[in-house]
């Protein structure tokens, strides 16, 4: 509260909506400490995200306008020569991922992936791109563009699948190293 200029009341208010969000627990001797999810519950977040992304790709497939699909070409382009800085490949994940949700044309897909983004947020680890993932991760991600260019609704929701579900083995790898 000294930090931010306010009274403790606002301060323990906000402390008791991310605890009752399960985004904070309250530990003895500690205090206020980030939630982290268990594996169990990682394994069920990126199970529902792995199906958003199909969704998102499957409409990407139906929907894109021909800018937004060169929109996502370029971004594959920069992943191609950013794959030496893993700080710059990770934003240009996001930027992709994103372009795919903005080219599905879909208000409620992009509300239920922001509510994903935001259990997302909790899980370690997860800006973190592994030394050996970022060819992999340039070829998924040109699978669903390619699905997406053949106006294909079935493989870009299946290639979009795949990346999440390789995502998910990532996750669960370096969750185990760190």
């Amino acid at each position: 509260s000294k930090e931010l200029g306010v009274s403790r009341t606002p301060v323990r208010e906000a402390l008791r909506r991310l605890q009752s969000e399960r985004r904070v627990t309250i530990e003895p001797q500690r205090g206020a400490v980030v939630a982290e999810l268990d594996r169990h519950e990682v394994v069920e977040l990126y199970q529902l995200r792995q199906h958003l992304e199909g969704i998102a790709a499957r409409f990407a497939a139906q929907h894109a306008s021909p800018a937004e699909i060169a929109e996502m070409q370029d971004i594959l382009k920069r992943s191609e020569n950013a794959s030496a800085d893993l700080k710059v490949l990770n934003q240009i994940n996001w930027e992709f991922h994103n372009a795919l949700y903005s080219a599905a044309h879909n208000r409620f897909l992009l509300r239920s992936i922001a509510a994903i983004s935001d259990e997302m947020a909790l899980l370690k680890g997860t800006k973190y791109i592994p030394e050996d993932r970022p060819a992999s991760l340039h070829r998924e991600h040109q699978r669903i563009l390619d699905a997406i260019i053949a106006r294909d609704p079935d493989q870009a929701d299946c290639a979009a699948q795949d990346h999440i579900e390789n995502a998910l083995r990532v996750h669960l790898r370096v969750g185990r190293s760190q």
